[in-house]
């Protein structure tokens, strides 16, 4: 059903109230949800162009230069990398959440990367795959090595299980599957201490026995 109203267009021709950043914002995106709701297209709606140019305006009014601006940013972007979120969402269903989902999988693959890295194989040697799978699926990421192969899920039904994995001979599945939780992805040392305990030295501490 498509409908029009007056909200947008009031607000937008007497902005009085929007002097602040979150009701400007607050006033363009219910303005966004009307324009929809009538099926007009936002690029060209009066209304939504005025209340952008006023958030605009607000926005510009008490901000620090652009280059400021763009510096805080750089520094935000490092934090949230190094703050590794998949910790904060394991153990919860992913499913439906595509932020969630794509954030988790891609620190997932990141953390595999240093983690095989750091065990003294070559990452060269190494495929690290995301399956996404469906809506209401939370995907996988694995890793495939000649001697390892670890797969990685946001949530299990077992409790501190969301890494299993499994010794590899020339590529193929060589021993039951073993288990670890996330935490252990972050912490190379302690994986590699699982890994010997488990399915026997690989990587760095498999090259130093043998020299």
């Amino acid at each position: 059903m498509l409908y029009d109203t007056i909200y947008r267009h009031n607000q937008a021709l007497s902005p009085a109230g929007l002097e602040t950043l979150p009701a400007a914002l607050h006033a363009l995106s219910a303005a966004v949800d009307d324009c929809r709701r009538a099926g007009k297209p936002l690029d060209s709606d009066a209304a939504i162009l005025l209340l952008i140019r006023n958030l605009a305006d607000v926005a510009e009014r008490d901000a620090p230069s652009a280059n400021d601006l763009r510096l805080r940013c750089a520094e935000d972007r490092v934090a949230a990398i190094a703050a590794a979120p998949l910790l904060d969402i394991a153990g919860n269903s992913v499913a439906g959440d595509h932020a969630a989902k794509r954030t988790f999988h891609y620190q997932a693959r990141r953390a595999l990367a240093r983690l095989i890295t750091a065990i003294g194989l070559d990452l060269d040697d190494a495929r690290i795959n995301t399956a996404m799978g469906h809506d209401h699926e939370d995907g996988t990421t694995e890793l495939h090595h000649a001697d390892l192969s670890i797969r990685v899920v946001p949530r299990s039904f077992l409790p501190d299980s969301e890494i299993t994995f499994n010794r590899c001979r020339n590529g193929e599945h060589a021993g039951s599957v073993q288990r670890a939780p996330i935490a252990e992805l972050l912490d190379p040392p302690a994986f590699q201490r699982r890994l010997a305990v488990t399915v026997g030295d690989i990587g760095a501490l498999r090259v130093a026995a043998a020299a």
